[in-house]
């Protein structure tokens, strides 16, 4: 019978503005004792905003640790106090520039759970009304319609290689389209 994880002790090497890499010292549930090195985030969220059952927004985003331009779904990290509802809806503006009248919860994620705590809230966005993005600073960000049967031919193509899009659009149309 596995036993619940025990904590020795613990040490942060390393404390930034996005995330946090601390040092356990533990025990696993299988009894061996060891040292795991993790990532903690404050979370995220995901948004697949949905013009129709047709068409999405997408955006396609310069990500300086692959050095190139990526076609992902909007997101973003959630601020301290923050509900993931509120960033959300947030982030689809800031990034695209449209506002949702409604949101809806898809489903939540573990992106990277061998060493990091981050969760990925994933919403469906409707009722859209076009504006002006505010990206950040720092954010190299072009917005786009897309099909989503053409954003499907992407994943199959390999144009779209971003994990939480994938799992998004994969999952809203094998679980979710034909209730819309």
């Amino acid at each position: 019978m596995y036993r619940d994880l025990a904590i020795h002790g613990s040490k942060y090497v390393f404390r930034g503005r996005k995330f946090n890499v601390l040092i356990l010292d533990v025990t696993l549930p299988t009894g061996v004792r060891t040292t795991k090195e993790i990532v903690e985030f404050p979370g995220a969220v995901a948004i697949l905003p949905l013009i129709d059952n047709r068409k999405l927004v997408m955006i396609r985003q310069y990500r300086v640790p692959i050095k190139s331009w990526i076609y992902e779904i909007p997101a973003g990290t959630l601020k301290p106090c923050e509900k993931p509802e509120e960033c959300a809806l947030r982030e689809l503006e800031e990034e695209t520039g449209y506002s949702a009248t409604e949101l809806e919860k898809l489903l939540e994620i573990y992106p990277t759970p061998g060493y990091s705590s981050e969760i990925i809230h994933i919403y469906i966005a409707r009722g859209l009304k076009k504006g002006r993005p505010r990206t950040e600073r720092d954010e190299v960000i072009e917005t786009m319609e897309v099909d989503l049967d053409k954003a499907i031919e992407m994943i199959r193509e390999g144009i779209i290689r971003d994990g939480k899009t994938i799992i998004a659009l994969l999952y809203y149309i094998t679980y979710t389209r034909n209730r819309s």
